[in-house]
């Protein structure tokens, strides 16, 4: 931003094009394509009361004897986390396996009718279990492109809790956390990125 006289205020005739906007929507395994020039990938389901992203920067502090204050240079990285929290209203058997780190399949004659799926949890788990990624596409009021927030490596960690009433439709809390992958480990790359458009 531009330096400034100083006002009573942080509003400027730029302030009303930052404003994300909106629950957005959620996707997996979410990519750029550049033949269309559009952003592709899964659509998660109908989503209610938002959802939500967090991500965690841990530091720690190196000690030196004659030092009184706090110092520049004195923090360090220790650790980094990425989540996202998603409020699905639409249960389908593909996010219910999704939840309990478990796998879909169409269920045999001899249990169930031949229109049924059958969703089962795993005792192990294993790496084709992770999503290549998991992205919210959000609104910023100052562009027609959208913002991106993608995690690698996705897996849901929540399980699943699920309340059935009357009157009302079930609603599952998902949270995903994204994972490092070799390249990123050996960089200590945190495996989650923003892409945010220019603003008009």
């Amino acid at each position: 931003m531009a330096e400034t006289v100083v006002k009573r205020t942080g509003y400027t005739n730029e302030t009303a094009k930052a404003f994300l906007v909106d629950a957005g929507a959620v996707y997996k395994n979410l990519k750029y394509d550049q033949a269309s020039k559009k952003w592709k990938g899964e659509l998660l389901g109908a989503t209610e009361d938002g959802n939500k992203v967090k991500i965690e920067v841990k530091t720690r502090d190196i000690k030196i004897d004659g030092t009184f204050s706090m110092y520049k240079g004195q923090k360090q990285i220790e650790s980094t986390n990425a989540e996202l929290e998603v409020k699905v209203k639409e249960l389908t058997h593909s996010n219910i396996a999704l939840a309990i780190l478990g796998k879909a399949r169409a269920a045999e004659a001899t249990e169930a009718p031949d229109n049924y799926q059958v969703i089962e949890g795993t005792s192990k788990l294993t790496n084709d279990q992770y999503l290549t990624n998991i992205g919210l596409v959000g609104t910023v009021t100052g562009s027609s492109e959208p913002v991106v927030i993608i995690l690698d490596n996705a897996l849901c960690v929540s399980g699943l809790e699920v309340d059935f009433k009357d009157n009302s439709e079930a609603v599952a809390t998902l949270k995903f956390q994204a994972h490092a992958d070799e390249d990123q480990v050996a960089d200590r790359k945190l495996p989650c990125r923003i892409y945010y458009p220019q603003l008009t």
